[in-house]
């Protein structure tokens, strides 16, 4: 029992030396101790643990990748798509004079490369390369818009790529 009116009388001085500060400042220094004596250990174990499960749900559900041009559309649905497209600016309002194009081909894959100037207003052409992007194997490449001289739309620069697999040798062109 001396003991602990000793250590009490001990604080009390202390308290009265140093003010009252000192006590939440012990409290705190407790609590940041039992932290990293206990829960930031358990914490990097949890997070050890899950890690380790997310590595063998990896591993165990591989599967043999199969060829990144395996998910785009075969050659002659290329056609299809770059119909679609102009039909899609046409039902946006889109005024396309004229289109450039340009097929290439790299071993299994190919490309229509289109560049189409288009004229309208800005949420017209929003609004089309917002439905443009439902086309398979379609790529926006590149935009340019800028203030129409006449009126109040806008000229838009739109470059597109179609990519297409080549099934066999023989749909490729001379």
């Amino acid at each position: 029992m001396m003991q602990w009116n000793a250590l009490r009388w001990r604080l009390e001085v202390l308290a009265v030396r140093h003010g009252l500060w000192m006590l939440p400042g012990a409290a705190l220094l407790l609590c940041a101790l039992l932290a990293w004596l206990w829960w930031l250990p358990s914490q990097e174990a949890a997070l050890r643990d899950t890690l380790a499960m997310r590595v063998n749900e990896q591993a165990t559900a591989s599967v043999p990748a199969a060829a990144p041009h395996s998910a785009l559309p075969p050659a002659a649905r290329a056609d299809a798509a770059l119909q679609r497209l102009f039909a899609l600016a046409a039902e946006h309002g889109l005024t396309i004079a004229q289109a450039d194009y340009r097929r290439q081909e790299t071993g299994h894959v190919g490309r229509w490369q289109v560049q189409m100037p288009a004229t309208g207003t800005y949420p017209q052409v929003r609004r089309f390369l917002r439905a443009a992007q439902a086309i398979p194997g379609l790529s926006l490449d590149e935009v340019g818009i800028h203030r129409a001289p006449v009126g109040a739309g806008v000229e838009a620069r739109l470059l597109f790529s179609v990519w297409f697999t080549l099934d066999s040798p023989a749909e490729k062109a001379p």
